[in-house]
């Protein structure tokens, strides 16, 4: 399997849905962060926290082990090319699957912690502009059949069989060739390992003392605005703000969430407070990650194999 027509294996953990999938463009808060309470000890004394807002452009720690965007759609190319390149030995002729506009954050961290971008507050509100899935149209797929389904996918079609055209089907079909060309356990794209400590760290952290003590003072920040809400993620997800198009209270509301961020440091609180977690996971990690630091160069090499740059 693979992507677009064959896309379930290559998949990026984003902890949120649509609406609560927060993250935007790294940057220092032109305003003063309020000074949030050191305890004394373990992890609840608050962290060395940089002046941050815009999140999009940070980088967390596990990523070295997931897969970006541009990365994925590089091993999406090749395996679509390979698939293609399978095809023409049955005589068939197979349209890669397009990968279609860009939709979704614009990166692993591009609304992680909330909506983090003031200019975007004010045109979208807690929407996605023209990244917006619910307002972008998407190419529909033609469900390939008989002769072309079994090519594919090593399923049986209409014509069924082991062979088509007089040539034996590979395991899995033409994508399951690719998988096995691209990966060395013929799984694309990001591990299941990374992912899972990349979702355990944000769900750490919004337990954690000192992202909970941030959320207190955004909270307060936020009904001196005249909105009530106890932390970033349940404004996002109101669901008066999951309609197709922004509302002027939506806005409103957004451009006060961006600007109360501001204020308390809550991104740069949680972004350090979540570094620290991902750090202490990949030490204790080790030996489950080597490989899958090991396998994502083999995919990146390989698929520039397939499709060498230039």
């Amino acid at each position: 399997m693979g992507f677009g027509l064959l896309s379930d294996k290559f998949s990026r953990c984003r902890p949120l849905g649509v609406g609560a999938v927060l993250l935007a463009a790294v940057g220092c808060s032109t305003q003063h962060a309020e000074p949030e309470p050191e305890p004394e000890g373990g992890r609840t004394a608050a962290p060395r926290a940089s002046a941050l807002l815009a999140s999009a452009d940070l980088r967390l720690p596990i990523e070295d082990y997931l897969f970006s965007d541009a990365e994925a759609g590089r091993v999406r190319q090749a395996q679509q090319t390979l698939i293609e390149r399978c095809a023409r030995r049955f005589d068939l002729t197979y349209e890669p699957v397009s990968a279609g506009p860009p939709v979704g954050p614009r990166s692993l961290m591009d609304r992680r912690y909330g909506l983090t971008d003031a200019k975007l507050a004010r045109a979208d509100g807690y929407h996605l502009g023209d990244r917006d899935p619910r307002t972008t149209k998407t190419e529909e797929f033609e469900v390939p059949k008989g002769k072309m389904l079994t090519v594919l996918t090593g399923k049986s079609g209409a014509s069924g069989g082991g062979k088509v055209n007089g040539v034996e089907v590979p395991a899995g079909g033409c994508a399951g060739e690719a998988g096995r060309k691209l990966s060395k356990d013929d799984k694309l794209g990001s591990s299941d390992v990374a992912q899972d400590l990349n979702g355990k760290s944000f769900s750490a952290t919004k337990e954690d003392p000192r992202v909970l003590a941030a959320f207190t003072s955004w909270s307060r920040c936020m009904k001196d605005e005249g909105f009530s809400y106890p932390d970033p993620l349940t404004v996002m997800n109101d669901s008066r703000f999951q309609g197709r198009k922004s509302t002027p209270l939506e806005i409103r509301t957004a451009v006060a969430d961006v600007a109360c961020k501001g204020r308390v440091n809550l991104v740069g609180i949680w972004f350090a407070v979540e570094v620290e977690y991902q750090k202490s996971l990949i030490a204790e990690n080790q030996k489950d990650l080597k490989p899958v630091l090991q396998d994502k160069r083999y995919q990146l090499e390989a698929a520039e194999a397939v499709n060498p740059p230039g």
